[in-house]
């Protein structure tokens, strides 16, 4: 038992360690594709790269700030679907308007509340088997 235990145990941290090792290849493969374009993309490239009706947080010249999902994209422009209660309010912005906009993606938390449980659970099993190998004097 203790080698089952020992063998969730390892094979929970590589599981995260892999998905670690994932997202940091990703980012240096981003990083080493924006290095070896010899000029930075425009604001339009950009908004272009984010899909339609992710969650996107745009800041304005005029200080403003927009948060919502991004909508239709057009040479001049694009729009954002602002929830405001039961409605929603279409905004249209130029890119001449526009300081930044980014994508607001939420971090995937999944993975680690998986881990966490799996560590507990093997810390609980460690520790009933060495508390029922005491008691049986092994």
């Amino acid at each position: 038992m203790g080698k089952c235990i020992i063998s969730i145990l390892v094979a929970s941290i590589l599981w995260v360690q892999s998905g670690l090792s994932v997202k940091a290849e990703s980012a240096s493969a981003a990083a080493g594709s924006q290095a070896s374009r010899s000029q930075k993309p425009t604001l339009k490239e950009r908004v272009i790269q984010i899909p339609t009706g992710a969650q996107v947080e745009v800041r304005l010249l005029n200080k403003e700030r927009l948060r919502g999902r991004l909508g239709e994209i057009s040479d001049e422009g694009f729009t954002v679907q602002i929830a405001q209660g039961s409605r929603i309010e279409i905004h249209k912005v130029a890119f001449s308007e526009v300081k930044s906009v980014k994508e607001i993606r939420k971090q995937n938390t999944v993975k680690y509340v998986f881990l966490g449980v799996a560590m507990t659970l093997g810390l609980l099993l460690a520790v009933g088997y060495a508390i029922d190998a005491a008691r049986s004097g092994h």
